[in-house]
């Protein structure tokens, strides 16, 4: 089944969440969001380093940091600083680039799956997971790969209520350029001409503008139902749940 054919629009709920990767380009915007949203009642940033991006906000009362470290088990925290979550994001991502591999599965897999692990300790029903297009267990390339590799490994945890990835080939600012691409001269022509070329791709492939991505992870736990215990959302899943689906 399609997983956009899946989603069902109940009526609105409150909840706590909790986010991973909150000092990232994706991760901030989805943070902001859901400190503005009046049906997130707290947002819960597990965090590296203390967060002062939204200090200007006047919902900043609503942010909870949780100092961690992505590098030990259960990223150095007890599952108790997550009691009580309804629903977690997860937008860890490697900023080096493609070619570190070493650093991609340090952060894209195992920073990832222990901050899964943190969830599934406090017993958090809905767990949000950013990953790609791209990711694909066979892929030459080591980012698809370990993200495949992810995938699978989240898929195979039974203890969530609701697991969604997010599936983006790509994301743009507000200038419309890509936000991130390959470490090497080749790697960031390739990916800076994707816009392009994703014209002449299926539709899967297109980028997604960030402030939309942010917007569809952020209803997709507000609105949105799956019939499937684990959900992948592609570009066309989430442009449905933003309503920008009627040029699709």
């Amino acid at each position: 089944t399609a997983p956009w054919v899946a989603i069902a629009m109940p009526s609105y709920r409150l909840y706590r969440s909790a986010i991973a990767g909150a000092t990232g380009r994706i991760g901030e915007a989805l943070t902001r969001q859901l400190l503005l949203s009046p049906l997130c009642q707290e947002v819960h940033a597990v965090t590296r380093r203390k967060i002062i991006a939204f200090d200007e906000l006047s919902a900043s009362a609503k942010l909870k940091q949780h100092f961690a470290d992505f590098g030990t088990d259960l990223c150095g925290l007890n599952g108790s600083a997550l009691q009580g979550i309804d629903a977690a994001f997860c937008g860890l991502g490697s900023r080096s680039g493609w070619s570190d591999e070493k650093e991609m599965a340090a952060v894209d897999r195992d920073a990832v799956m222990r901050f899964l692990r943190l969830c599934q300790e406090a017993n958090v029903p809905h767990v949000t997971v950013l990953s790609s297009a791209w990711a694909n267990t066979s892929s030459v390339f080591p980012f698809a790969r370990l993200q495949g590799e992810t995938i699978e490994a989240i898929s195979a945890m039974k203890t969530f209520s609701r697991t969604s990835i997010f599936q983006p080939s790509a994301v743009t600012g507000a200038d419309g350029r890509l936000l991130s691409g390959g470490s090497s001269l080749l790697g960031n022509f390739m990916w800076q001409s994707l816009p392009v070329a994703s014209q002449f791709m299926p539709k899967v492939y297109r980028p997604i503008a960030l402030e939309d991505l942010a917007l569809a992870m952020r209803l997709n736990v507000e609105l949105c139902d799956a019939s499937e215990a684990v959900e992948k959302l592609d570009y066309r899943g989430m442009m449905m749940i933003i309503g920008k689906d009627a040029d699709l």
